[in-house]
């Protein structure tokens, strides 16, 4: 066994709805001061600022792992009689916990997808959720982690609206691993113990999960104050452990906890190893790039060429660009099309375009221009803008020049 593991369920400040006041640099640095090999991010109900935490962890040697504490509910909407006696769809707060491991950048996409469609209106209920389907249809590039206390495994029973046995045993089937962890609570002991008795019973590997919310004592007492502030009080915190540990500090843990036999905790811990041996990693090309609408970039530039044309000639029969410039835009636009293909800028034009445009359908208010962008007559055609360059005395140049190719923003 390896005298190490690694902290795949963790939580930071950029994320976990505010449950934690630890920044994503002081966890890296701690476990690569501990020679840890991976670390995970996994905040709740959301993977933001995954590229920028990646790049930082590869920076300290370290592999990273992205993932989400999900939560679970078994169904989006339960019906009921009202008392004129018709039927009507209400939604219940069962929010069940579980944690998703991308194993790949394939795993990545699919999280991506299923944390978006968490948010849609129909999902979202106090928490952005997804329901058991949509969890069972998850594929193998997701590593699926029955999470904490607030698990599925030991809070959907039958004191819950539509408990169905048969669903909570494909539950047990479908994780691939359960997760056991150091608290010494009673809870936690008797939890570890059944999820124990479980993995024997479905050939089930345990995993040991420590659960971090920070990286020290003190910023444990920073998380208490923001709890408060949040209106969220526990009268048994004392007895959960959150901050960072090291291998040593589980193992003793563990050993105090006493809820499982020492081989078996000790597997639990190395296989912590082993999962984070199964994520294939990749690099990502972080070489400056622009969303791509239409299929291709050639596409996108022609696109947004035939755009411009297009509402130059509506703002033209409209009156908003006065008969005696017509003339003036033409020999502008073209001249920046032209610079706009030579730094390859067309593609992210239009998709600001269609951004600016899209906001303006949506009644969503948005400035008359920002920064250098008012130099430009494309964007003020193509309402990116609503500031006329020439009418303002603003330089195109400033924005876009053929001459120092940058990426815009």
């Amino acid at each position: 066994m390896t005298n190490n593991y690694v902290i795949y369920h963790l939580h930071d400040d950029k994320g976990s709805l505010l449950d934690s006041c630890t920044k994503w640099e002081e966890y890296v640095d701690r476990a690569s001061d501990c020679g840890m090999k991976a670390i995970a991010s996994t905040n709740h109900g959301y993977n933001l600022n995954w590229t920028d935490k990646k790049l930082y962890a590869e920076s300290k040697g370290l592999k990273y792992i992205n993932g989400i504490e999900a939560y679970l509910t078994p169904q989006l909407y339960h019906t009921k009689i009202n008392k004129n006696g018709k039927s009507e769809q209400y939604k219940v707060r069962d929010n069940f916990h579980t944690i998703l491991l991308a194993k790949n950048r394939y795993g990545v996409e699919e999280l991506n997808n299923a944390i978006n469609k968490s948010y849609d209106s129909d999902h979202k209920y106090y928490k952005p959720r997804i329901t058991f389907d949509e969890f069972f249809n998850l594929s193998n590039d997701i590593i699926k982690i029955s999470a904490c206390l607030a698990s599925p495994l030991r809070c959907y029973n039958d004191k819950c609206v539509d408990y169905d046995s048969e669903v909570y045993k494909r539950l047990l089937k479908f994780y691939d691993y359960y997760e056991v962890q150091y608290w010494n609570s009673q809870d936690q002991i008797e939890y570890n113990q059944y999820l124990y008795k479980m993995s024997k019973e479905y050939n089930k590997p345990l995993i040991m999960a420590t659960d971090t919310h920070s990286i020290n004592s003190y910023k444990a007492e920073c998380r208490k104050i923001l709890m408060i502030s949040k209106g969220i009080e526990f009268t048994n915190e004392d007895e959960f452990d959150l901050t960072f540990k090291t291998y040593d500090e589980l193992v003793n843990a563990l050993e105090k906890q006493q809820s499982l036999p020492r081989e078996v905790y000790m597997e639990a811990i190395e296989n912590t190893n082993r999962m984070a041996e199964t994520i294939q990693d990749f690099k990502l090309n972080t070489k400056s790039r622009y969303p791509i609408l239409t299929g291709s970039r050639e596409s996108d530039a022609q696109e947004y060429i035939k755009h411009t044309k297009s509402m130059f000639k509506d703002k033209v029969d409209k009156g908003i660009i006065p008969f005696n410039e017509v003339e003036s835009f033409k020999k502008d636009l073209k001249e920046e099309l032209s610079v706009f293909k030579k730094t390859d800028m067309l593609g992210f034009m239009l998709s600001m375009s269609e951004l600016m445009c899209w906001c303006k359908s949506h009644g969503i208010p948005i400035g008359p221009s920002r920064g250098s962008v008012a130099g430009s007559r494309c964007a003020f055609v193509t309402d990116i803008i609503d500031v006329d360059s020439v009418r303002w005395n603003t330089v195109f140049s400033r924005f876009c020049n053929e001459n120092r190719v940058e990426s815009g923003d």
